[in-house]
């Protein structure tokens, strides 16, 4: 059949013509076609038809005597009566959006019993305000019933037959889902309702009515889909058997934004996976199973969630494991939150726990190992920082260091006093293995509280007895170039140092070491890392002093690298400001109160003016900083800072001269107390940041700051002319050295150990120069 033209409206205008009649014709050749498409598939699709569903057409009720015969046409475009499905062979009908506008009431079509092996029957959004009742329950075969978006006020389904599956009465005006002996809906008398049994209902949506109560004597005892929502049930216990009948087969169970205040125990239910009971007025958390994936209770009075596992989480706590992936608590008035309940949410990804009542959270929480968002928003927490809120990683990284599970800690205390000393051929082992390639000596979480006695002597011996790779000069611990010592318990570095005398790069973090050696000055460090342990201010100043005296120290000239976070600093010993080469500094999480320069039993305390020549990275978060003094100064002298940090402080005001530091790439200032400036600021990139601290500065203050740093350029190039006459002389001795080293190389009898020696020695004595070179030229 040829398509039809739809009729331009500036035609049918000019002509009078009637659009209306464009469309009526259209929703004909749609019914047609529909009509035409059941013949041959027993399925009647007339949705969208603008068909009044009262007064369904005359054709669907005779499908063969409505057939026009065509003998010239093929039998697949009109097979005739004789091999064509009839009204009697339907099995699927939808008069879905058939919303023809009526003022009288719409009752379902009472013909359709003339379909009498419909399976499925779908009529949304069509208007209807009644249904007979007693005509569904004719078809025998009824699989789905599909009646949702209409304007029904009563349902009967009692009256629906045994064979039906699904049942949507979803968005109506539902007020009784059975038929009352009393006219009232809202009569009481739960022993007069008619019993509904309804052995394969798998799935019921009755959500988004005006229901008060549900059916009191209902067998679904298959039911895995139940949804009540948006109605004003109140009590769940009135409707005891329908959560009992279908226990062992409920899946999921919805009913938010009702009036429930009490709820009835959901453990037994073995496969429940879905619960949103969320906007409702529930003082106690339900019972449930360990099954359940999503969890949602927002918007409710909920104080404790002690009970939310019942009994089987007392029964056996230590290996009780939850499969919620999703647990929602917003809006309830928690107080805390539980820890033996969170130890069992090992599956959780989030948790919201948003506008309640806490102070504070549980440590467990930083231990949760798949837990990605953990939203904490609108809470009168004094102890976690904004911050941290919005960031969970962070949040739990803090959580962490805060205080570890006691089992957790027990177990490593066993783990650590079971583990079996080092034995000689142990000992001989590791040695060699740290000789070969790039020289590393990994011992960390090896449970060691000072240097063990087998693995020292195999470091002291002659290296030729150690391994016979390496160079016949000297032990072998000489050769070690990286030492990682982390995670022990160490107290001090003295016999490890001593035993790898010329290492570049040392990692002792998670441990407990109180000072640094003495004879530190010696080693030619580049990377020291010595985060989390007992470390004071005085005993650091009191290392770094000693290293100054000796004007020869390799460990002043070398080091770039200082990571001292989670140590006892109160205060920035002034000595960093000499090394030379120091590029990144990290001192956080310590108890660090102002940065102002002060002297304290003859040592400097606080951050100086000058120094940090090389400085490229700071991060001075996680203190008790009040007090930044010439911090801001002292930086924006520095050409080559990128990153500063000094978030989670107690700065009550920021300086706006931190704005002057045009070259920082990052700068953290969140998670202070103070209010001159607002968080979505904060949360900017470092040159929005900065360029905002920029225009706070006043003009005057802004032409002194440029006078003095001007006066103290002019300084500074004195103090360089004065320093380039050393730099000559040491200059000189470094490439004598480096020709000497050349000369030896060209020895034909060397071997490879020998010139590999060398070949490091110059490479070292080149890179000293060039950062001569440098110093000079700045």
């Amino acid at each position: 059949m040829p398509r039809r033209r739809q009729l331009n409206p500036a035609f049918a205008s000019a002509h009078g013509l009637a659009l209306q009649d464009t469309a009526n014709q259209r929703s004909h050749d749609k019914v047609d076609s529909a009509l035409r498409l059941a013949r041959s598939t027993a399925r009647l699709n007339l949705s969208s038809c603008f068909l009044n569903v009262a007064a369904l057409p005359d054709a669907m009720f005779d499908l063969r005597g409505s057939i026009e015969i065509d003998l010239n046409l093929d039998s697949t475009e009109n097979p005739g009566s004789w091999n064509s499905y009839g009204e009697e062979d339907i099995v699927c009908l939808d008069i879905s959006d058939c919303n023809v506008p009526s003022k009288d009431k719409v009752l379902l079509d009472s013909r359709l019993v003339k379909l009498v092996s419909l399976r499925s029957l779908r009529a949304r959004r069509s208007n209807i305000t009644c249904i007979n009742w007693s005509d569904i329950a004719r078809f025998d075969d009824l699989v789905i019933l599909d009646v949702s978006g209409n304007e029904l006020t009563i349902a009967k389904i009692e009256w629906l037959p045994m064979t039906v599956k699904e049942v949507d009465l979803s968005k109506n005006k539902i007020k009784s889902l059975v038929e009352l002996p009393d006219s009232s809906p809202s009569h009481a008398e739960s022993t007069n309702e008619p019993l509904v049994v309804l052995p394969n209902l798998i799935r019921l949506d009755v959500s988004d009515n005006h229901l008060t109560k549900l059916p009191s004597s209902i067998e679904v005892p298959n039911l895995q889909v139940f949804c009540f929502g948006n109605n004003q049930i109140s009590d769940l216990l009135v409707s005891t058997d329908i959560i009992a009948q279908c226990a062992q087969s409920l899946t999921t169970l919805e009913g938010p934004n009702n009036q429930l205040h009490t709820i009835i125990d959901l453990s037994e239910c073995k496969k429940l996976t879905t619960i949103d009971f969320g906007d409702n007025k529930l003082s106690e958390i339900p019972s449930i199973g360990n099954e359940v994936i999503r969890l949602n209770l927002t918007n409710n009075a909920i104080s404790s969630m002690s009970r939310l596992f019942g009994d089987a989480q007392q029964l056996n706590s230590s290996t009780y494991r939850s499969s919620i992936v999703e647990l929602r608590l917003r809006g309830n008035r928690l107080c805390g939150l539980d820890d033996d309940i969170l130890s069992c949410l090992t599956n959780v990804t989030l948790i919201d726990a948003g506008q309640n009542e806490l102070r504070d959270v549980p440590d467990v929480l930083g231990y949760l190992p798949n837990l990605r968002r953990l939203l904490l928003d609108g809470n009168p927490t004094r102890v976690l920082r904004t911050p941290l809120l919005t960031n969970t990683s962070a949040l739990k990284a803090f959580l962490r260091k805060r205080g570890a599970p006691e089992e957790e800690r027990n177990a490593d205390d066993e783990a650590k006093t079971s583990a079996p000393l080092c034995t000689n051929n142990a000992a001989k082992h590791i040695v060699n293995q740290a000789l070969v390639g790039p020289f590393i000596l990994d011992l960390s979480d090896k449970g060691l509280d000072t240097l063990p006695r087998d693995i020292g002597n195999e470091l002291l011996l002659p290296s030729t007895q150690s391994c016979e790779e390496t160079d016949a000069n000297g032990f072998a611990g000489e050769h070690i170039q990286q030492l990682n010592v982390s995670k022990n318990t160490l107290k001090s570095l003295d016999d490890w140092l001593a035993a790898t005398p010329n290492i570049t790069c040392i990692d002792a973090s998670h441990n407990k070491i109180e000072y640094l050696p003495s004879f530190i000055g010696d080693v030619p460090l580049v990377e020291l890392r010595i985060s989390r342990n007992s470390l004071s201010s005085l005993s650091l100043a009191n290392s770094l002093t000693c290293c100054f005296k000796d004007t020869s120290s390799t460990f002043v000239r070398s080091l770039s690298y200082i990571d001292l976070s989670g140590n006892q600093l109160k205060w920035v010993p002034a000595a960093f400001s000499k090394l030379p080469l120091l590029s990144t500094l990290i001192l956080a999480n310590n108890m660090i109160i102002t940065l102002k320069l002060i002297c304290q039993d003859g040592t400097d305390c606080g951050w100086p003016c000058d120094g940090f020549k090389s400085l490229e990275n700071l991060d001075l978060s996680g203190n008790k900083i009040n007090d930044l003094a010439d911090l801001p100064s002292s930086l924006a002298s520095s050409t080559r800072i990128r990153r500063l940090s000094l978030a989670n402080n107690e700065l009550t005001t920021i300086p706006p001269t931190l704005g002057l530091l045009q070259d920082l790439t990052s700068i953290d200032l969140r998670g202070n107390p103070q209010r001159a400036i607002r968080m979505n600021i904060l949360e900017r990139k470092a040159p929005e940041i900065l360029s905002f601290l920029r225009s706070r500065i006043d003009e005057d203050e802004l032409q002194k700051i440029r006078f003095e740093s001007s006066s103290n350029s002019c300084k500074k190039e004195n103090e360089t002319s004065m320093l380039s006459t050393q730099y000559n002389r040491s200059l000189e001795g470094l490439r004598r050295n480096i020709q000497d080293i050349t000369l030896q190389l060209n020895n034909v009898y060397l071997t490879e150990v020998q010139k590999y020696d060398l070949q490091r020695q110059k490479a070292d004595l080149i890179k000293e120069e060039r950062s001569i070179l440098s110093q000079t030229t700045r």
